[in-house]
């Protein structure tokens, strides 16, 4: 079946194939790694960013005076939805 191959380079390359694997394999788990840290250190500084901000201004809210604030009036103002057109 195998030709005139022996069992001994049978063996290298079987040898050969699990040593790429493995380094495959360790390649992969490195780079998983790395972006799971990118992805924590975001998601670290976004919820930094969040409770700094609910800090600085407790219970307050941001009055847009752009918008008009008579209800009949801010029916028709959609300042974003124009955005990119």
């Amino acid at each position: 079946m195998f030709g005139l191959v022996t069992r001994k380079e049978l063996e290298k390359r079987l040898d050969d194939r699990d040593r790429e694997l493995k380094r495959a394999t360790e390649e992969l788990a490195f780079e998983w790694a790395r972006w799971f840290d990118k992805f924590r250190s975001l998601y670290a500084m976004l919820l930094k960013r969040e409770k700094k901000a609910s800090e600085d201004a407790p219970g307050s809210t941001i009055v847009d005076e752009s918008v008009p604030q008579d209800p009949a009036q801010r029916r028709f103002h959609f300042p974003n939805s124009r955005r990119g057109f």
